[in-house]
């Protein structure tokens, strides 16, 4: 991978209702750990974390400061508004994408206030956001080097009844993915984004994928699925999440009342039982 990038950190799912998204996540089935809240901006999540990656659910609790537009995209709608890439450090791969001549903003640390039961602790964070026009198609990027994660993975975290171990894979929707290639083989390598057909896969590492496909083909990806608020493109609309036993994961949804339906080795919830984000579980490929 370029510049640092080893793979997908968190997919960023934007939530109107913290406390209500919390009971959603629940019960399709995850451990969702306490509230973080950022202490440099406005906003807070819920971190559902698995051994390499984890999913954020990201909301408003203080209205009156920075927000990173989140304010901008809950006015629409809820549902997948960008994703963070894992990186080898922040710092390094600024200093690369310069070197090979992109143009990220200067890294920022970010601390959160993470309630655990027995006192808060602040884990820290260090960001890198490359230019919006040289990350086409992925709506909200940043490159995230954890400083102490140490503090927000603990084993009490990473067990799910669902079952699921990782972030596999997402899907975007883009009207021509194809014009798309030239700037994410820039940012991603030159191998990690393929074409094929009217289709882009981007290679993000670690056996993960990002599939960008125009609007016409998300049916063929994820079923008839409507998310709320008609997006228009471009746009992210779903995840894959590889789980360790997919008949255990059908048991929980089956438990807590899910719909579901099950296609070749999967399970998709629908966006509405899920925040508004096409959500699918696979079997380990």
């Amino acid at each position: 991978m370029a510049h640092g990038i080893i793979g997908i950190d968190h997919p960023v799912i934007a939530v109107r209702d913290m406390a209500a998204a919390r009971v959603v996540y629940e019960r399709l089935g995850f451990v969702v750990p306490p509230r973080g809240s950022h202490i440099e901006w406005g906003t807070g999540n819920w971190c559902i974390m698995f051994p390499e990656d984890y999913l954020e659910l990201r909301g408003i609790v203080d209205a009156g400061r920075y927000t990173h537009g989140l304010e901008n995209f809950l006015a629409k709608r809820e549902g997948l508004m960008g994703i963070a890439f894992a990186t080898i450090g922040a710092q390094q791969s600024h200093d690369l994408m310069v070197e090979s001549g992109l143009h990220p903003r200067p890294v920022v640390s970010l601390r959160r206030n993470f309630e655990l039961p027995e006192g808060w602790v602040q884990p820290e964070f260090a960001l890198c956001f490359p230019d919006e026009a040289e990350v086409t198609g992925l709506m909200s990027v940043v490159i995230c080097e954890h400083r102490t994660p140490e503090l927000i993975r603990r084993p009490e975290f990473l067990t799910h009844p669902n079952g699921v171990r990782r972030v596999a894979a997402m899907t975007g929707v883009m009207a021509e993915p194809a014009t798309a290639q030239a700037a994410l083989a820039r940012f991603l390598g030159p191998e990690a984004a393929q074409r094929e057909g009217r289709r882009l896969r981007l290679d993000c590492g670690r056996g993960q994928s990002l599939l960008l496909v125009p609007p016409d083909e998300l049916a063929e990806l994820h079923g008839d699925v409507r998310l709320d608020g008609e997006p228009e493109p471009p746009y992210l609309a779903g995840i894959v999440l590889e789980v360790e036993d997919l008949a255990r994961t059908r048991a929980v949804l089956e438990a807590n009342g899910v719909p579901h339906a099950a296609e070749a080795g999967r399970l998709r919830v629908p966006p509405a039982v899920a925040c508004n984000v096409i959500l699918e579980f696979a079997a380990p490929s």
